[in-house]
């Protein structure tokens, strides 16, 4: 079985993983919920800059660009 894994990008350009076995994700109004196979619910703001369904198995979130900018002028 091939599970997603969960990797977030921060404002450095960092990229970290932060979920293991996603099976589900749901967007909500300002992120994403993910579930794991086992039931572990996690959320996180921001938004989808990639998903990789075959070899990487992967979902990659970054800050969501357009409410960053606006919140704290940051420019990327």
């Amino acid at each position: 079985m091939c599970l997603s894994n969960v990797f977030y990008i921060d404002s450095n350009g960092r990229q970290q993983e932060v979920m293991q076995d996603v099976a589900q994700m749901e967007a909500q109004d300002n992120g994403f919920l993910f579930i794991g196979l086992l039931g572990e619910q996690k959320f996180f703001q921001g938004e989808v800059r990639t998903i990789d369904f075959v070899n990487k198995h992967s979902v990659v979130l970054g800050i969501n660009r357009t409410k960053h900018d606006q919140v704290s002028g940051a420019s990327f």
